[in-house]
């Protein structure tokens, strides 16, 4: 049995709902048609042309993203830049795509649930703009810090002495620069996000924190996961047959 693309955006409306997006943002079913049958679904962070390569490829008729297309205005459909090409390839290779953005990152279990999740926080507590705040199992910031390179796979950017001791790790995932001093206000001693200009950092080692910035989509791709696993588990339970997969696709953080 499968089901419509409509049907499979109320499953993800149901994970992370759409009216929990920022007003500036771009969310829910941003191409294909609602009425489209689907039996195989592709989800990833971003659509790039990998990606939609492997969703033709695999036969998947809808691909699921946390970054939407279409961010900013177009008055063109040509294919002269990347975004051009990428969207006429979309629109020719007839698979439809649903973004779920600050949705995701708003919702609770979501986008930041995730990346706790991964640094195998505990107790862990929401606070205001989708932060999570939680127990490490580390004693100090640079065991930390080594665990969350591990974790997430990839380079982090540290700002504070290595040993300090440290009780409390503040987590938001994506462009988080500006919500230190939420982290700061709340008790943490660690502020872990994914993008932070330097002075903004060093700004947050004064007032206190200790500062990780893991990158952009690594602070995200683990809930690109939890999003498959749930919305596989949505779609079993009203027994629609679907089978959601992941991205293979390597991102470089």
């Amino acid at each position: 049995m499968s089901a419509t693309v409509e049907q499979i955006l109320a499953l993800v409306d149901g994970i992370a709902p759409f009216e929990l997006a920022e007003s500036w943002d771009n969310v829910g079913l941003l191409a294909g048609r609602p009425d489209a049958r689907v039996d195989r679904v592709l989800c990833a962070l971003d659509l790039s042309l990998p990606v939609l390569k492997e969703a033709v490829d695999m036969g998947a008729q809808l691909v699921i993203t946390h970054h939407p297309i279409l961010f900013r205005g177009r008055k063109n459909l040509c294919e002269t830049d990347g975004e051009g090409r990428l969207l006429c390839a979309l629109v020719r290779s007839g698979v439809a795509m649903i973004a779920a953005h600050t949705n995701f990152d708003n919702a609770n279990p979501g986008v930041n649930d995730a990346l706790a999740t991964a640094l195998e926080l505990q107790n862990v507590v929401a606070f205001e703009n989708g932060m999570r705040i939680g127990t490490p199992k580390q004693t100090d910031f640079g065991m930390f810090a080594d665990f969350t390179q591990h974790a997430l796979g990839g380079p982090v950017r540290r700002y504070g002495a290595s040993d300090r001791p440290i009780r409390r790790v503040a987590v938001l995932g994506g462009a988080g620069e500006d919500f230190a001093c939420i982290a700061r206000d709340a008790g943490a001693d660690v502020y872990l996000t994914g993008e932070m200009a330097y002075h903004k950092a060093l700004n947050a080692v004064d007032d206190g924190l200790c500062v990780l910035e893991a990158g952009h989509a690594a602070t995200e791709y683990p809930a690109v996961s939890a999003l498959c696993r749930g919305l596989q588990i949505a779609s079993d339970a009203v027994q629609y047959g679907i089978c959601f997969e992941k991205s293979k696709v390597e991102l470089f953080f």
